[in-house]
């Protein structure tokens, strides 16, 4: 009796194409589940129960699948169990011929053990089987699966169970038209003429693939220039576009000067425009000094104008006094203005001194290096530095440290270059304020270096 069924499953899948799996079809599956348990278990072996299955194409080889099925057997003791595997897998269908195709499978697996157990254990599962065509919808289809469960909950080591699952399926839903197309190429067999078509390639009508014989990326069935030379551009037509030989983004019909150097910027004609070799922004053409120093500003010539190194409205190539500290008041030749017409004192704004000593501070060396530059620059000029202090402490402590703040500064702009003999100091103290010693702004204001012009 196997014997006969089996013959006729051969002879019906030897004479109907295999039934048509497409994107968007469903798959439902009805088959007998013949399981065989693993040793642990102490199960009789070889139980058969029905089982049903559903399946989603989401493309022509990628499905989804659940299945269920419900295996009455005996366990240890003449227990009654039912078995009950749930399966969810991705299945990939690999054509095998035109009759037939392989499904293969993994996923999930959930034994439920029923009855007079009552045990759930998960696990992974995986399949193997064939698929023969009886009919434009309906096919035979063979599973052998293997389960595998880790973690069983009876507390054995690792299971492993496996079994056989013959049955029939049914393509239903969009897609399962039946229609057989073995090369996936989009014409139906009926009137294929080219059944072997490899995979991607374009076809006509008949199911033939369209050729491009010169290579060109437009195919034989649209292509005017069928011989187009190697690695030429073409257009929609395959024909060679213009091309440029030297590269400059000008085509050689209209390029008159097709030899432009790699890098060249170039004009609609495709010649090269003036460059400009040491970037002032001034063209070469017209450059009378092509190497002037990087962010120099420069004319109209591309030389470069005068710099003011110190900013005071003075170009350095009339500045007597280029290290003017910024914001001051500066003559003509860039020099700072020390004495106006109608003053003949000048307060120190900014120089200050280490609390209770007579010790310049770095911001206040700057600000007497502007003014020791005016002096070497102005050198008809005597002055006298002065010393003041508020009247906080004793008027002869207060009167010492303001002749020795003075003298410092005496000191300091004989060291930069001002004549010793033109300079003279003197600590007044509190004597000659300025302000009111009874604010605190007041008494800032009192503390402070004068210099007095003497002549």
């Amino acid at each position: 009796m196997r014997r006969r069924v089996l013959s006729l499953l051969a002879t019906l899948a030897a004479v109907s194409p295999a039934a048509a799996q497409q994107s968007g079809s469903f798959e439902v599956g009805l088959f007998a589940n013949v399981s065989y348990f693993d040793k642990t278990l102490k199960m009789v072996q070889g139980r058969a129960g029905p089982g049903a299955r559903l399946g989603y194409f989401f493309t022509n080889r990628l499905a989804l699948e659940a299945e269920g099925a419900w295996v009455p057997a005996e366990g240890a003791n003449s227990s009654h169990v039912s078995y009950i595997p749930l399966r969810a897998r991705l299945a990939l269908n690999v054509p095998g011929g035109e009759h037939f195709n392989w499904v293969f499978g993994a996923g999930y697996v959930q034994s439920l053990y029923k009855r007079d157990y009552d045990l759930s254990d998960a696990g992974v599962t995986a399949s193997a089987g064939v698929r023969l065509g009886i009919g434009a919808t309906t096919a035979i289809r063979v599973d052998l699966y293997g389960d595998y469960i880790p973690s069983p909950d009876n507390g054995e080591t690792n299971n492993f169970n496996w079994g056989l699952q013959p049955g029939l399926s049914f393509m239903l839903g969009h897609g399962a038209t039946g229609v057989r197309d073995k090369d996936g190429d989009g014409v139906p067999d009926a009137v294929d003429e080219c059944k072997n078509t490899p995979a991607g390639d374009k076809v006509d009508a008949k199911g033939c693939t369209v050729k491009d014989a010169d290579g060109d990326g437009v195919l034989d069935d649209v292509d005017q220039c069928k011989d187009t030379p190697a690695g030429d551009k073409v257009d929609e037509k395959g024909c060679s576009l213009p091309k440029d030989a030297d590269g400059d983004g000008v085509t050689d019909d209209v390029d008159q000067c097709k030899d432009t150097p790699a890098g060249d910027k170039v004009d609609a004609k495709g010649c090269s425009v003036p460059k400009d070799a040491d970037g002032d922004g001034v063209m070469d053409d017209v450059d009378q000094c092509k190497d002037t120093p990087a962010g120099d500003k420069v004319d109209a010539k591309g030389c470069s104008l005068p710099k003011d190194a110190d900013g005071d409205g003075v170009t350095d190539d009339k500045d007597r006094c280029p290290h003017t500290p910024a914001g001051v008041k500066v003559d003509e030749e860039g020099c700072q203005v020390l004495f106006e017409q109608a003053k003949k004192s000048l307060i120190l704004e900014g120089v200050n001194f280490a609390t209770g000593k007579a010790e310049l501070t770095p911001e206040s060396q700057t600000i007497l290096d502007g003014v020791a530059e005016s002096l070497v620059a102005n050198d008809e000029i005597k002055v006298q530095v002065g010393g003041h202090t508020d009247n906080t402490g004793s008027a002869a402590v207060n009167k010492r440290l303001s002749a020795a703040r003075a003298n410092a500064v005496r000191e300091y702009l004989i060291s930069k270059g001002v004549a010793a003999n033109r300079l003279t100091s003197a600590g007044f103290g509190p004597s000659k304020p300025i302000a009111s010693n009874k604010t605190a702004e007041g008494r800032a204001q009192n503390r402070r270096v004068e210099l007095t012009r003497l002549n």
